[in-house]
This record gives C-alpha cells, structure tokens and sequence, in this order.
C-alpha cells in the first residue's frame, strides 16, 4: 500500500489538473496547464522546463538526473477534449472513489501518477543512486494532430524506454494500429445530364471505387492479422462530388481510413493500384492519390514492441507483485507512443482508467487506479534506473 499522504496526493493533483481547461476550444490551450506543471515540478525539487511548440503552447519536460545507464520517460498529453454533453467537466468531483471530470481517464489521472511517483522518488535517498535519467514530458495537441510529441523527438529528447499513461485500465500495452487518412480525387468531364455519354461522371467512377475497396481491399487485408491487434482495415468516411443534378459530375473525391498494423508498408500504392484498375483505360479520367493533412503531417505509425522486450518484462514483473494481470494486450486507439517507438525508443502504454469512458459524459477513473498507477510507475523507475 502508499502512504496515505501519497495517495491524497496524486488525487489532489489530478484535481488540479481537470480544472484547468486545456483543449481546443479554451484560450490559450494547454499554456496554463503547462506552467502549472513546470511550477509543480519545481516544488518538489525536480528540474523541469517549458519548450515551446506553437506561440504560447509549451510541452513540458522535467528531468531527474542520473548516469549514463539506461533512461525512462514517462509520456503523457495534456490536451483534452472539449466538454461536450458532459456537465460540470472541469469541476473535479469524487463519488464512491470515483474521480469525474473531462480528461481524469485520458489523461491527467496518469499525468498525476506519473509526477507523483517522480516526486516521491525525489524525497527518497535514491534520487542520488538513480544509473540514469527519468524524464517526464508532457505533450501538447494530442488530440488534434500530436506536434507535442513530433516537436519533442525533433528536438532531440531521447530515452532507452517511455511509458505512455494512456488509459489501459492497468494493462501493458505493446501494440496499436496505424492510422493513414487517404483523399482519393477524380477529374472526369462535365456535360449536360441529358446527355451523359458526352461526358465522363467522375462519381460514378468512384462508386466502383469503393466497391472494389469494400470486396477487394477489404477481403485481402482481413488476411493480415496481428495475434493482438486483428487485422488491418479500410473504412470509406466520405464521399463528395457534382454540383448538382443535371449536370455530369466532373469531380469527386473520397475520403477514406486506413488502420495498418506494425508490419505494413507501402499502403497508399496499394490503394494506387486498385484506383489505377479502375481509371486508368477511361478516356477524359484523372486521378491521384494523396495522404490527408490529419496523418502525413505527424505520421500515425503502428506500435508493435516485442514482447520479450526489456521494459515489457520489467512492467510484467511489476504487475506481478501487486497482482495485476500481467500479459501484455493490444489496444483499439492510437497514440503518441508510435512516434516514440518509431525514434527508437522502447515503449509500451499503461495507464489508469478504461479507454470506453474516455471524450464522452462517462469521463472518470477510479481513485484506487490513481494510486495504483503511482506505484506502478515508481515500481517500474526503481527496477530500470536504480542499480540491484
């Protein structure tokens, strides 16, 4: 068990954090909540720092030093979602140990843990026998395109491992999807719709589009199978072309998501070549092919770590003692621990709070979860950076 004192701690600052408001629609965004992360960290005698990202909008990175061993971050976005239809989202309230309020599951619960736990680390004389660094970094705009995270690796911020507290209800994850939005444009000719033959209906050739998206990629992509993620998918999300009835669509394009798994390359000249099947012997038909803004700006890699990793085998053994369910899973939503593990950093996502509540009126994490996750990440600091 905590300490008593610890366990009010981590929820009081949890608190803390779900009030001040920290998603798009709010002023200056996560400005507030990044300088009173930084203010935080600097009471409890841990250096940290604002990098600025985008005008006032900062990450924060805190950093306990060590020697040159193995380093640990401790990742989370400081972003939330909008209120929506959830009442009194940024007025924290515990019911029944319950703790409610917009982004207590994704994810200032976890941030709360994770800070705390390296404060807790701070007060201790092992602070002084840390093998290497721990770092906290706290990202902005998660939520809406991730340039926290890709303006911290841009930077340079480094470590051997991350932990990334998105919600896991406790469950080390290893593995998520990749996400590639793709436009597909077509350009046909224009004519009167009296007389369609004069014309080339760039609508109508994307309806076969989709068709051959939804029986041909989809039958070949449900072959590929990931033994934690399933297999990949292709959704069409939107469609929008013509102008109006009595005229030969000349253009359309379509909208659609594509969800791969770690080991998958090559996806928009798979979608190239099912386009160019069908467009490439009609006379007065272009066509091309792009990647939305939403995903090539920060691209939305897959996460796949192995589970013989160093750090999957450290949480596991974690888990183990305080009678967690320790096999690793994978999880249905994407997160910034892509961008990390693609630079080169071991990764795995573990936080508290169960992902079905998160961005709705549902939005909540169990207090005994916010303890629990303190030791965890303490648990897990000691055993990698802490020689035996």
């Amino acid at each position: 068990m905590t300490h008593p004192s610890t366990e009010s701690e981590v929820l009081r600052l949890a608190q803390d954090l779900i009030a001040l408001e920290s998603h798009c629609d709010a002023g200056d965004r996560e400005a507030n909540i990044g300088r009173f992360l930084v203010s935080w960290f600097e009471g409890a005698g841990i250096e940290s720092a604002l990098q600025y990202v985008a005008g006032c909008r900062a990450n924060v990175v805190a950093r306990m030093p060590g020697g040159d061993g193995p380093s640990l971050m401790f990742n989370g976005h400081m972003d939330t979602v909008p209120a929506g239809d959830m009442r009194d989202a940024f007025t924290p309230t515990v019911r029944d140990g319950v703790l409610w309020g917009r982004g207590a599951c994704d994810m200032k619960g976890a941030i709360a843990g994770m800070a705390c736990a390296m404060a807790t680390l701070a007060r201790s004389d092992e602070a002084s026998r840390l093998t290497g660094d721990l770092l906290f970094t706290g990202t902005i705009g998660e939520e809406t395109g991730s340039i926290g995270v890709k303006a911290l690796i841009e930077a340079g911020i480094r470590t051997d491992y991350a932990v990334v507290g998105e919600p896991t209800s406790m469950r080390i994850g290893i593995a998520h999807k990749g996400a590639c939005f793709i436009r597909i444009c077509l350009s046909g000719r224009a004519a009167h719709g009296s007389c369609p033959e004069q014309g080339v209906n760039a609508v109508s050739y994307a309806a076969q589009i989709i068709r051959n998206l939804e029986n041909e990629l989809r039958l070949t992509l449900a072959l590929r199978m990931h033994p934690l993620l399933g297999c990949s998918t292709v959704s069409v999300g939107r469609i929008a072309g013509g102008t109006q009835p009595n005229i030969v669509a000349q253009s359309c394009f379509i909208d659609i998501d594509r969800r791969t798994l770690p080991s998958e390359a090559d996806v928009l000249d798979e979608v190239r070549h099912l386009v160019s099947e069908v467009c490439n012997q009609v006379d007065g038909l272009s066509w091309h092919v792009e990647e939305m803004p939403e995903t090539s700006l920060v691209p939305h890699v897959a996460l796949g770590t192995s589970a013989d990793a160093i750090l999957v085998k450290t949480a596991l053994q974690t888990c183990e003692r305080l009678d967690l369910p320790g096999d690793p899973i994978g999880v249905t939503y994407w997160t910034d621990g892509g961008h990390l593990a693609s630079s080169g950093i071991e990764t795995i996502i573990l936080g508290p709070g169960d992902i079905a509540n998160a961005h709705g009126p549902a939005d909540r994490v169990a207090t005994r979860e916010l303890a629990m996750c303190m030791q965890i990440y303490g648990d897990l600091a000691r055993r990698l950076l802490l020689a035996s």
